[in-house]
């Protein structure tokens, strides 16, 4: 009589454990590495608002009798963008300087003010303006403080008025 060997074999208990500890690490890696590629985002838009306010600052100081203002909104596409205006007289009316707006973050950023408002779309931008004499916030800036958060990551901007200096801090 011939004998029929079955193959019972199956899967053991520590290769089961390996296979299900392996899946643990690659879930693991990839979940940080999505957590990273939004906190650069977030420090990517906080560092491009501070550059943008540098500019409007260094913009007005060197800009004779006009006015100059930074204006702040999220798009139509959800992006958030910067714009910097010009005019020459107080009742003129502004023009865009440089190339027009300038895209500092993308729509996985959220901007929020110290109330906790979201950044607004154009027609409602948050304005910054710097007097010219002193270098500091005039009453018109509509903001003093802004939240960029991305990821893991949460930025704060602070507008210190009597300076007109901005503060770039993580706070978390």
């Amino acid at each position: 009589m011939d004998r029929i060997e079955k193959n019972n074999r199956g899967y053991s208990l520590v290769e089961l454990i390996i296979v299900i500890a392996v899946i643990a690490a690659l879930a693991t890696t990839l979940a940080l590495s999505v957590s990273l590629i939004f906190s650069a985002n977030a420090k990517t838009c906080a560092n491009d608002i501070m550059s943008a306010i540098s500019e409007c600052k260094i913009t007005t100081m060197s800009y004779g009798q006009g006015n100059v203002r930074l204006l702040l909104y999220r798009g139509d596409n959800g992006n958030i963008y910067s714009r910097l205006q010009t005019r020459d007289s107080a009742g003129g009316s502004w023009e865009n300087g440089g190339e027009g707006a300038e895209k500092i973050g993308a729509r996985r950023c959220s901007v929020t003010d110290g109330a906790g408002n979201e950044l607004p779309d154009e027609s409602g931008a948050w304005e910054i303006y710097f007097d010219r004499s002193s270098g500091s916030f005039t009453d018109q800036t509509t903001i003093s403080e802004l939240h960029i958060e991305g990821g893991s990551r949460h930025y704060r901007i602070q507008l210190e008025k009597l300076t007109g200096r901005a503060s770039l801090e993580l706070v978390n």
